[in-house]
């Protein structure tokens, strides 16, 4: 894709609540678009960076000014055609922002899928037979004041065919809570648990405790950092453990995985800062018969239709944050994806038309819009 310029937005995406988890509050999320604008195609792109640095050190205004000041600019320096294999050289020497340049990455991809007539779901799996039409549903719920509350929230996600709960756990806000969600879902629905690093190894007999609730895993119980650690809860607790925070390269999930840190791979692009690079991490899940699935970042319409993209990749054997856009958001830059499918057997159904395969909403976008700029060459 030959790149002439390319437009920079705020977007502020009104949530139907806040989401609350370990890390911290959204209570509004904004967040960084990126269009690019060649001479034959556009691309989409979403900046997965929170709107404060709590989950990662990225977050909507740094991201914002990366991409500004560092990013675009030697995008628009490369000579002719550019493709998305090309930006690990172009941004070489620029350490760090993963989720910015995934953004690019992504508005790359979608360029090239529009202009070549492929979708994304078969650009992340190109060798594998035809994409899948749908993929499961799944849903994140944040930490909620009372068990009582979070028991209403399960019944309410599973009657609406949610067949993949995932509730955020913290310190003083787990067992009881999780006991309120497994009796809510009941047997058949698959149940885990996320923590957001909140506990240490001293916790371990504790965390112990979660094997009573036949939970699909834990996702990140220690800190992001802490692989060793999360090698030693593994022998001593029976419910798998899966990383999230602590997977920020194919190289890191490879030896987390050699070291027997996890046993299940939480695959998010932006945070490998390349959905190329995360289609090769659910290929080799998938070659060591490793559990996987795709996580989420709040996202609005444009990371919410690459990541179903992915999901649909054959490597993610387990059901991920795929959650319909009104569980989130009142209102965004694109048509809603809602979740079809009876009480507990609820799919979304993956874009089918080239690129991202959706169509922004012109009036919507402007609405939503804080800020942007255009950057040309």
């Amino acid at each position: 894709m030959h790149v002439e310029a390319v437009e920079l937005r705020v977007i502020a995406l009104p949530m139907v609540a806040p989401f609350v988890a370990a890390h911290g509050t959204v209570s509004s999320r904004t967040a960084v678009l990126v269009r690019i604008l060649g001479t034959e195609s556009e691309g989409w792109g979403e900046c997965a960076a929170l709107p404060e640095p709590t989950y990662s050190e990225e977050f909507v205004d740094g991201a914002y000014l990366a991409l500004q000041e560092l990013l675009v600019p030697r995008l628009l320096a490369t000579d002719g055609t550019v493709t998305a294999t090309d930006l690990g050289s172009a941004f070489a020497d620029v350490i760090g922002h993963p989720m910015a340049k995934a953004s690019i990455e992504l508005a790359l991809l979608d360029g090239q899928g529009r202009r070549s007539e492929i979708s994304l779901a078969r650009m992340f799996a190109p060798h594998s037979a035809d994409p899948v039409a749908t993929v499961p549903a799944g849903v994140a719920i944040g930490l909620l004041a009372t068990p009582e509350d979070l028991a209403t929230e399960v019944s309410t996600r599973v009657a609406e065919g949610y067949g993949r709960i995932k509730i955020k756990i913290a310190p003083g806000r787990d067992i009881d809570f999780i006991h309120a969600a497994r009796d809510a879902a009941g047997v058949h629905i698959e149940l885990s648990v996320d923590a957001n690093g909140a506990y240490t190894l001293d916790d371990a007999k504790m965390l112990a405790e979660l094997d009573d609730f036949d939970l699909a895993y834990i996702e990140q119980p220690l800190a992001a950092d802490d692989l060793l650690n999360h090698a030693e809860l593994a022998r001593r607790i029976s419910t798998r453990i899966c990383l999230d925070e602590s997977l920020t390269s194919a190289t890191v999930t490879r030896e987390a995985l050699d070291m027997a840190a996890c046993s299940v791979v939480c695959v998010k692009a932006p945070r490998y800062g390349s959905w190329v690079e995360a289609a090769s991490v659910l290929d080799h899940c998938a070659g060591l018969g490793i559990d996987a699935w795709v996580g989420g970042m709040l996202d609005g319409g444009i990371g919410r239709a690459a990541n179903i993209a992915l999901a649909a990749h054959p490597g993610a054997s387990l059901t991920g944050d795929i959650a319909a856009t009104d569980r989130f958001f009142t209102e965004d830059v694109c048509a809603p994806f809602t979740v079809s499918g009876p009480s507990g057997g609820g799919t979304i159904t993956v874009p089918t038309g080239p690129g991202l395969g959706i169509s922004i909403d012109a009036v919507a976008l402007s609405k939503l819009t804080l800020r942007s700029t255009i950057i040309r060459r």
